[in-house]
C-alpha cells in the first residue's frame, strides 16, 4: 500500500515529507571577475618558464662596455659621463656574494622578450573581453579578425621581433617575482569572488516557488513559479564560450500583477542547468493538473 500523502490544495504532496519533491536547483550569478582566470593562469606559466629557464637580471649603467679576452671569458666595464668607474647596486652584491654558493645576480628572468609580450596582450584582452560586450555576429567577427592577423605577422621570419623593434626597441621583460606578485593577486581576487562573495547573488528554483537574491545585501524575495517566463542569453563567444565554457545570462520574467525581471549575468553551464529547472517546473505542472 502506498504511503505518498494525499496532494494538498496546490496539487502537489508537502515537502519534507516521502514523495515530495521539494529539491532545490541553485543557479548563482558571478562577476566578471570570474573571466579573469586567464590572467591568473598565464602568469603562474610565466614564472614556472621563467624559474626553469633560470636566467638572471642585472641593472647596470647605461655606459658600459664588455670586451672579451683570450679564454673567453667576458669582463664588463661601467663609467659615468666622466669616464670614471661606477659601482650599482647589483653590481656590489655580485661581489659580496663571490666565492660563495649564492647567484651573483639574484632576480630571475627570462631572456625571451615574447613571454612579457604575451603576457601583456593576454591582460589587455581579458581587459577589452569583460567591459566590452560583443555578441552575435560582432563577437565572431572579432575572434576570426585575431586569429588571420596573428597567424599572418606568424608567417614571416621574425615577424613579431621586427614589430617589437620598430616600435623604439620595445621589449617587454617582467621577472618571475612579478608574474608570481601579478599571479596571486589575481587569483585570490577571483577565488574570493567566485566561491564567496558570487555566491550571495543567486536564485534558488523549487516545484512551487522560487527565491531570488540579486545582489549582496539585497533582501530575498520569493516569486510562484506559474507563469513565469525564462530567456536564455549566450551569444558572447569570447565571455560565454571560450572563457565562461558555456555560462550565460539568466532573463526571468514573473507573472501576477506585479510582474518583476530578474537578471542573472554569468551563469556557470546555463544550458543544462536550465534544461533541470524546466524539467522540475514541467513535473509539478503536469502533478497540478
Amino acid at each position: 500500500m502506498s504511503t505518498t500523502p494525499p496532494p494538498t490544495k496546490t496539487g502537489y504532496p508537502p515537502p519534507g515529507v516521502p514523495g515530495s519533491k521539494d529539491r532545490e536547483i541553485k543557479l548563482i550569478s558571478h562577476s566578471n571577475l570570474f573571466y579573469w582566470w586567464p590572467v591568473w593562469a598565464l602568469a603562474f606559466f610565466m614564472a614556472l618558464w621563467t624559474y626553469v629557464e633560470n636566467h638572471r637580471l642585472a641593472i647596470v649603467p647605461s655606459n658600459g662596455s664588455v670586451t672579451k679576452s683570450s679564454d673567453g671569458t667576458y669582463e664588463m666595464t661601467f663609467r659615468n659621463s666622466k669616464g670614471e668607474p661606477v659601482e650599482t647596486k647589483a653590481l656590489v652584491e655580485a661581489d659580496r656574494r663571490r666565492g660563495s654558493s649564492e647567484q651573483a645576480f639574484t632576480p630571475r628572468i627570462t631572456q625571451d622578450a615574447w613571454l612579457g609580450a604575451v603576457f601583456t596582450v593576454g591582460l589587455l584582452l581579458t581587459i577589452a573581453i569583460t567591459n566590452i560586450p560583443l555578441r552575435g555576429l560582432w563577437s565572431f567577427i572579432t575572434l576570426i579578425m585575431i586569429v588571420v592577423i596573428a597567424l599572418f605577422i606568424s608567417l614571416f621570419p621574425g615577424g613579431w621581433d621586427t614589430i617589437f623593434d620598430s616600435l623604439a626597441g620595445l621589449h617587454i621583460h617582467i621577472n618571475m617575482a612579478g608574474y608570481l606578485f601579478i599571479g596571486v593577486c589575481v587569483f585570490l581576487l577571483w577565488a574570493l569572488a567566485t566561491f564567496i562573495f558570487d555566491r550571495r547573488s543567486y536564485v534558488i528554483f523549487t516545484p512551487g516557488q522560487i527565491k531570488v537574491c540579486e545582489h549582496i545585501g539585497a533582501a530575498v524575495k520569493t516569486y510562484d513559479t506559474y507563469g513565469i517566463h525564462m530567456e536564455k542569453q549566450r551569444d558572447d563567444l569570447f565571455r560565454h564560450y571560450i572563457l565562461g565554457f558555456g555560462s550565460g545570462d539568466l532573463i526571468i520574467m514573473t507573472s501576477g500583477a506585479e510582474k518583476h525581471e530578474i537578471k542573472l549575468p554569468n551563469v556557470l553551464g546555463i544550458g543544462w542547468r536550465l534544461r533541470v529547472v524546466e524539467d522540475m517546473l514541467r513535473e509539478r505542472s503536469t502533478v497540478i493538473s
